[in-house]
C-alpha cells in the first residue's frame, strides 16, 4: 500500500557513492518511499531496489519514467551522468535532486537550472555540508546578537590526490565554497593562487570578499592519501568567534560561552563547545547524520511533498561553479 504521507522517489545510479553514503538514508526518511533504482548495471539496479525495498528496478532511465512516474528523482554519479539524466526528467516536469556538481561545466550547469524553470520543475544540488548538524548550529549562532556582525570567516579542506586543479575544485573544493556561502551569503569578489607538484599535489588559495563586506579565505589542497582529509572553518564576530571542525563539531569563543567565570584567574581561550552526537540510529561516528547526507535527502524529501522550499537549488550549483571559473581564472589556469 502506498504511503500518502511520503514522496515517491526514483533512484538514478548504484555507484560507490550512492549506496555507500545516500542509499543508507532511505530507511530513516519517512517522507522518502523510494519507488525504483536505474542504474546501467542490472545486476547492481536489481541488488540495491532489493535491498532498499524499492519495488522495481530499470537500466534505462526513460523507461522507468514512464512506468514510474516518480514525484521526484535523485541523480548520483559523473557529473556528465547528472546533466543528461537531470534534462531527461525536468522535461516532465519532475523536480531532481542532483549530486555536485551538478554538470561538467559553468555553462551545462546553466543550462540544467534553464531548463528546470522551462518545464516548470526545480532541482536540489547535493552540498551535503548545509545539513550537517554542526554547521547548521553555526549559522544560526552567526545570525544571532552575540556574535555580532561578521568580519571574516577562513575554510580549509585537505583530501586525497587530483591530477589537475580544476577537478580538485569541481569533485570537493565545491563543498567548502558552497558551505562559506551558507555561512556568510553571496560572495562578490574572489583571486586565487594555485600550485602543483605535478603528482596528485594540488593546492588553490583565493581571498574573497561577501557582499555584506565581510572578507574570507578559502584552501583546498590534496595530497596522496585519503586518509588523511582534514577539515576546519572560523568565522569571526564584532562579538564571538566560531571554530567549526569537520563539520561535526563548534566551539564558540566568547565571555558569554565560558563554561564557568574562574574568579581570581585570568582565563584565555575558554569557550563553549557544542559536540554532535554521531551516532544516530546505530551509525558510524562519521556516519551520514552528521556529515549531512540524511538531512539533504530528508529535505529532498520535504521538498517534493511542497513542505519546504529546495534548497540549496540549481542557482547555488551555478554560483558555485561561477566561483570556480573565477579562481581558476585569477590563477591562469
Amino acid at each position: 500500500m502506498q504511503n500518502t504521507d511520503a514522496a515517491r522517489i526514483a533512484f538514478v545510479g548504484a555507484g560507490n557513492h550512492a549506496t555507500q553514503s545516500l542509499y543508507p538514508n532511505i530507511p530513516q526518511i519517512p517522507a522518502f518511499d523510494l519507488a525504483a533504482v536505474c542504474d546501467r548495471v542490472a545486476e547492481r539496479a536489481e541488488y540495491f531496489a532489493r535491498s532498499y525495498g524499492a519495488p522495481e528496478w530499470f537500466t534505462e532511465v526513460e523507461a522507468m519514467l514512464d512506468r514510474v512516474a516518480p514525484q521526484g528523482v535523485c541523480i548520483v554519479g559523473p557529473a556528465e551522468m547528472h546533466e543528461e539524466v537531470a534534462h531527461q526528467v525536468l522535461r516532465r516536469g519532475i523536480p531532481v535532486f542532483v549530486e555536485k556538481p551538478p554538470a561538467p561545466s559553468l555553462p551545462a550547469a546553466q543550462a540544467l537550472a534553464a531548463a528546470a524553470r522551462e518545464h516548470g520543475a526545480w532541482g536540489m544540488v547535493g552540498f551535503m555540508k548545509r545539513f550537517a548538524p554542526a554547521n547548521v548550529v553555526a549559522k544560526e549562532y552567526v545570525a544571532g546578537e552575540e556574535f555580532g556582525r561578521l568580519s571574516s570567516i577562513g575554510v580549509i579542506h585537505g583530501a586525497g590526490p587530483y591530477q589537475d586543479a580544476r577537478r580538485m575544485l569541481y569533485y570537493n573544493g565545491i563543498h567548502m565554497l558552497d558551505l562559506l556561502r551558507f555561512l556568510g551569503g553571496d560572495i562578490s569578489e574572489a583571486s586565487a593562487y594555485a600550485f602543483s607538484d605535478g603528482a596528485g599535489g594540488q593546492a588553490v588559495v583565493a581571498n574573497v570578499r561577501f557582499a555584506s563586506g565581510a572578507v574570507g579565505q578559502f584552501n583546498t589542497n590534496s595530497g596522496r592519501d585519503w586518509s588523511d582529509c582534514f577539515e576546519q572553518t572560523y568565522l569571526s564576530g564584532s562579538g564571538a568567534s566560531l571554530l567549526i571542525d569537520a563539520s561535526k563539531a563548534v566551539e564558540v569563543m566568547s565571555p558569554a560561552r565560558r563554561f564557568a567565570r574562574g574568579e581570581g584567574l585570568e582565563l584565555f581561550g575558554w569557550s563553549g563547545r557544542y559536540q554532535v552526537s554521531g551516532n544516530m540510529a546505530g551509525w558510524s561516528p562519521s556516519g551520514h547524520y552528521t556529515r549531512g547526507y540524511w538531512g539533504e535527502l530528508n529535505h529532498f524529501a520535504a521538498a517534493v511533498l511542497g513542505r519546504v522550499a529546495p534548497s540549496p537549488d540549481l542557482d547555488d550549483g551555478v554560483e558555485a561553479l561561477r566561483l570556480i571559473e573565477a579562481m581558476l581564472s585569477s590563477a591562469g589556469l
